[in-house]
């Protein structure tokens, strides 16, 4: 009976295991999500370098190169009405060699100045000068320009132009050009240039300085005209080119260079 029973429900538990199974499932979910990100960083970068250079040599030779401009327009009145004026440069101051300087002015009270110092120092060279030893040589070039404008009064009425023009001018030049040009008043125009030059030499050192000041200036005018041009020019120079220009009132211009070398060869 009891094994009759067992069958039973062997064959039953056969039968519920032979059934399909079905499900239906529904799933509800609802999410909240807050997230804060705070960054910060701190970078402090502190760097102090002190360089003491001691150079302890017993030159052969040397070559100094000094050049000091000043210029000081003060307390001046410039006073015109229908005073028109014009600078012009055309075809000019081309394939020039060496040191060129030129200057044009057709304002009034205008500076203008082109200052060139240049020094070269070459040693013993055979005839009685001494042979340069193993201290070498030194070149110190030094330029120092100062251009004041004070206390100027300009007055003018009805000028219908003041012109400067540079046509065609300052190309193809090898060396050093400066030119200044004006057509206006009371302009400081400068170019200065040092140049010194050492062979073999040990130690090179060059300064340039500039200082420029404008203050207390008056200017009264109506129905002026000015204008400034340049076209075609100051190209194709080889080494130094300085150029101003100016159809203005009290203008301060420079071109300051310091140039010190030492040439091994």
């Amino acid at each position: 009976m009891k094994r009759a029973l067992l069958g039973s429900a062997v064959v039953l538990f056969m039968a519920v295991l032979a059934l399909p199974a079905r499900a239906d499932v529904d799933v509800y979910a609802e999410i909240d999500k807050d997230k804060d990100v705070i960054v910060r960083e701190y970078i402090q970068i502190e760097k102090y370098v002190l360089l003491d250079v001691d150079v302890v040599s017993v030159g052969d030779k040397a070559a100094e190169a000094d050049v000091i401009g000043n210029q000081v327009n003060e307390e001046n009145q410039a006073c015109q009405n229908c005073a028109e004026k014009r600078s012009e440069l055309i075809g000019s101051i081309e394939y020039n060699t060496g040191i060129t300087t030129a200057n044009q002015a057709t304002g009034n009270a205008n500076n203008q100045g082109n200052l060139v110092s240049v020094a070269v120092d070459v040693g013993g060279n055979g005839n009685g000068g001494a042979p340069p030893q193993d201290g070498g040589g030194f070149a110190n070039a030094q330029a120092s320009v100062e251009q004041r404008n004070t206390s100027n009064t300009v007055q003018a009425t009805l000028i219908l132009y003041r012109e400067s023009n540079m046509v065609n001018s300052v190309n193809n030049n090898t060396g050093i050009t400066n030119f200044n040009q004006a057509a206006g008043q009371l302009n400081n125009q400068m170019n200065a240039t040092a140049l010194a030059a050492c062979l073999n030499g040990a130690v090179a050192l060059s300064e340039a300085d500039l200082g420029q000041a404008t203050f207390g200036y008056a200017v009264q005018e109506t129905i002026t005209l000015k204008t400034t041009l340049i076209d075609a020019s100051v190209n194709d120079n080889t080494g130094v080119t300085f150029v101003n220009q100016s159809s203005g009132n009290a203008a301060n211009q420079g071109n300051v260079l310091s140039l010190a070398v030492s040439i091994h060869r």
